[in-house]
């Protein structure tokens, strides 16, 4: 009896072992299943369990079912969650430099966007790590294109608009205002229904974002203007990811790093054929006159002050991804004269 009880208690001992050094990581994304992003999540789940032998493991919270971004936030704050992917406004309070990529009609194309984001991501990952998250990096979900239930070329048909803006996202309110638009503010998750019910009746999106949220059955029109580039940040509570052994955050490190890579490649991809989607379900493209783009531009450059001026961006950021970007179309411009 004796050598058995003591098995037990060596049994039981064991067991209190194991469980107190598994550590899980809680995460949420409002991407739906099966979207690029619960995709690697839900593999690199299954990679990190084996290659930390069941040390670490990650539980995924995918559709929006823990809140939106400001929901997120505060939970993560609480340690109710470990770390989410979150969209760059709802940052603002906390790392608002990483809005920096969002600036109105600054960038073309998504070449354009790589360039500079390759020689600037790591100044806004070093940010974040300052505030006490650790960041796997970036993904890009695309350019965003005003999707819209009537035609709108110029600033004075949108004002006329009732154009959704993310709650909680100061500086996307301030941009729209900059337009003379006034906006409506609702959570992500709200917007399907804002739109089915005509609290709203534009929305700013990527196509791919559009489709995987199923925006794009309310909308008739894309206005063929390319307004900002939107990207989401994956994170991680330093609190709780200091808790992983130092071999351990290695290993996540590097699958969570890599889930971040396929990511983007495969959220390139779709930007450019779910524009086509769009188009061959009957979303009619706007083009807007010569005139009227000068306008737009201006309004733009316009709104860029007015966000440096608050601050929501850093000034000395913005100029060097300014240059950035100068030279890259300067490159451009000798290599296709």
């Amino acid at each position: 009896m004796t050598i058995f009880r003591n098995f037990a208690f060596f049994l039981a001992l064991v067991c209190a072992l194991n469980v107190q050094g598994t550590t899980t990581l809680k995460l949420a994304t409002v991407s739906p299943e099966g979207s690029a992003w619960t995709s690697e999540l839900r593999k690199i789940s299954r990679f990190i369990d084996n290659d930390t032998e069941g040390r670490v493991k990650l539980k995924i919270y995918s559709g929006g079912v823990m809140g939106d971004d400001t929901a997120v936030l505060r939970k993560l704050r609480a340690r109710q969650l470990s770390g989410a992917i979150i969209q760059t406004g709802s940052l603002n309070s906390i790392a608002p430099n990483v809005q920096l990529y969002n600036m109105p009609l600054f960038f073309q194309n998504i070449d354009e966007v790589a360039y500079v984001r390759e020689n600037m991501d790591q100044v806004l990952m070093d940010e974040l790590e300052e505030k006490n998250f650790v960041s796997f990096g970036f993904s890009g979900v695309g350019l965003a294109y005003a999707m819209s239930t009537s035609p709108a070329s110029n600033v004075k048909e949108a004002r006329r608009l009732k154009v959704w803006a993310p709650k909680g996202d100061p500086a996307a309110n301030s941009l729209l205002r900059s337009f003379g638009i006034t906006p409506v503010p609702l959570t992500i998750i709200d917007v399907l229904a804002g739109m089915q019910t005509g609290l709203i009746d534009t929305v700013t999106s990527p196509p791919v974002a559009a489709i995987a949220l199923q925006w794009h059955t309310s909308v008739k029109y894309i206005l063929d203007v390319p307004f900002m580039y939107v990207y989401g940040v994956f994170v991680v509570d330093k609190r709780q990811f200091d808790d992983i052994s130092v071999e351990d955050q290695a290993i996540v490190r590097k699958h969570m790093e890599n889930a971040v890579d396929l990511a983007e490649e495969k959220g390139i991809a779709d930007h450019k054929a779910t524009w086509n989607v769009l188009i061959n379900q009957g979303v009619q493209v706007v083009r807007p006159e010569a005139d009227d783009m000068v306008e737009w531009e201006q309004l733009a450059a316009d709104a860029t002050e007015d966000w440096l001026d608050q601050g929501f961006v850093a000034r000395d950021l913005y100029e060097q991804m300014l240059d950035l970007l100068t030279t890259y179309r300067q490159s451009v411009a000798v290599e296709n004269p």
